[in-house]
């Protein structure tokens, strides 16, 4: 990798993830740093309306008291930040994106298995809002699962990547 120059950047999948990521995490994390504003009848709800349906589903966005998704969102902003940071060094070519988004998303990918751990017995786990499971598949299940499948797809080929320049030699002694 001299100099970067047989880098030629995330593929596009995971570029495209790592943007949509970022913008959706910060969305996430303002959502619950913003309350009580963000909530149903503040001043920013009309930027959060999608969540007046989610905090009946995941009581831990809608409890002011709950410390775990407060901590869960701060941080989220360290995510944000290593994220922006990674689609930098992406835009510049420098492989050290690949280290960068690799611990990005294995930061996504745990974050999420964690946070939906509390919500099963093994945690001694609250109830979601909700019997109905076509709320819980599609409101709970699948958007959770996108925010482990795709972390754990990119982490997945970012290793074998990462495995692959290693023992190739290609990055041996350089630094970037």
């Amino acid at each position: 990798m001299a100099g970067g120059g047989d880098f030629r950047g995330l593929p596009t999948w995971l570029a495209a993830w790592l943007t949509l990521s970022v913008l959706v995490v910060t969305w996430d994390a303002t959502f619950v740093l913003t309350r009580p504003h963000s909530m149903p009848g503040g001043n920013l709800n009309w930027l959060y309306s999608p969540y007046n349906l989610y905090i009946t589903i995941d009581k831990r966005y809608g409890d002011m008291e709950d410390s775990f998704g407060l901590a869960q969102s701060w941080l989220n902003i360290v995510e944000i930040f290593l994220g922006i940071v990674a689609l930098i060094l992406n835009y510049q070519r420098k492989p050290s994106t690949l280290l960068v988004t690799l611990v990005v998303c294995t930061m996504t990918f745990w974050k999420t298995v964690l946070y939906n751990l509390m919500y099963t017995r093994l945690a001694n786990g609250e109830e979601l809002g909700t019997d109905d499971p076509m709320m819980i598949i599609f409101c709970f299940v699948i958007p959770n699962g996108c925010w482990v499948l795709f972390p754990g797809l990119a982490m997945w080929y970012l290793y074998n990547d990462i495995l692959r320049r290693i023992t190739s030699g290609v990055s041996h002694g350089k630094q970037n």
